[in-house]
């Protein structure tokens, strides 16, 4: 059975919002959600209901899988890693980035 480390869930809520320069006051708005209650969760001191979690994952531009688990036990974790870490770029750095995994992918055979 899994269960939750909520305070693994508020280590990657604060990490991402602070990568993405946002106050706990913006992230609360955004999720429509109080910034105490940000708080507690950045600090693993309260748990998030499923709603709260999809709030704050849609805010954050990342997966519940991510937000959730430790350890993703699906074999596309490396589209996850790449996913959440593409994520927090710019579009313009998005961009660069598909022209080298492109390049890469082209050339792959010879590295």
């Amino acid at each position: 059975m899994f269960a939750v480390d909520y305070y693994l869930v508020g280590e990657k809520v604060k990490e991402k919002r602070l990568k993405k320069g946002l106050t706990r006051e913006q992230l609360a708005e955004m999720c429509d959600l109080s910034v105490s209650y940000i708080a507690h969760i950045e600090r693993g001191t309260k748990s998030l209901s499923l709603e709260s979690a999809v709030k704050i994952s849609n805010a954050l531009d990342v997966s519940l899988d991510y937000l959730l688990l430790d350890e993703i036990q699906s074999s596309d974790r490396a589209l996850s890693v790449i996913e959440n870490e593409l994520s927090s770029l710019s579009p313009a750095k998005r961009e660069t980035f598909l022209k080298f995994a492109r390049l890469i992918l082209k050339n792959i055979d010879e590295l």
